[in-house]
């Protein structure tokens, strides 16, 4: 059975990167990482950096939990950064989550899964109103580049 929490779902490099809603908002996973049970949010806070060796990871503010990219070379980091908005250090113009693919993903989504939409849309999340915003978008007939 599908997961009604997931809006986006990519394979990048062979592995599963999904898009989800949680009480905090807008989340991350990579299927294969453990990330003690739940994404990092998707938003302001996350971006990606390459550590000490030649590994990138992205990393949400204030050191929660992170995700590790291992053996993936520019061009696979490059597309998670483009497919969830997701800004890479040191890159002159960051990306952002409501420029991304996963962002038309979870208008679409919210537009099918109102009442869970709402429900998740009450606490802080690192995208500060983001059910506003997809509310407005799909009233304003936004989909239909979907």
């Amino acid at each position: 059975m599908p997961d009604r929490h997931e809006f986006h779902r990519v394979e990048i490099c062979g592995r599963i990167f999904t898009g989800s809603i949680s009480a905090e908002g807008p989340c991350l996973k990579m299927l294969e990482n453990r990330t003690y049970g739940r994404g990092v949010p998707l938003g302001v806070a996350l971006s990606i950096s390459k550590g000490a060796g030649r590994t990138y990871y992205a990393i949400c503010k204030y050191n929660e939990p992170h995700i590790l990219l291992p053996r993936f070379s520019d061009e696979d980091v490059e597309i998670v950064a483009r497919e969830f908005g997701i800004p890479i250090s040191g890159r002159i113009r960051p990306l952002s989550f409501t420029e991304s693919p996963a962002w038309i993903a979870l208008r679409k989504w919210a537009k099918e899964h109102p009442g869970i939409a709402r429900a998740c849309s009450h606490t802080d999340s690192y995208i500060p109103g983001w059910y506003s915003m997809v509310s407005r978008e799909n009233s304003a007939g936004l989909l239909q580049r979907v």
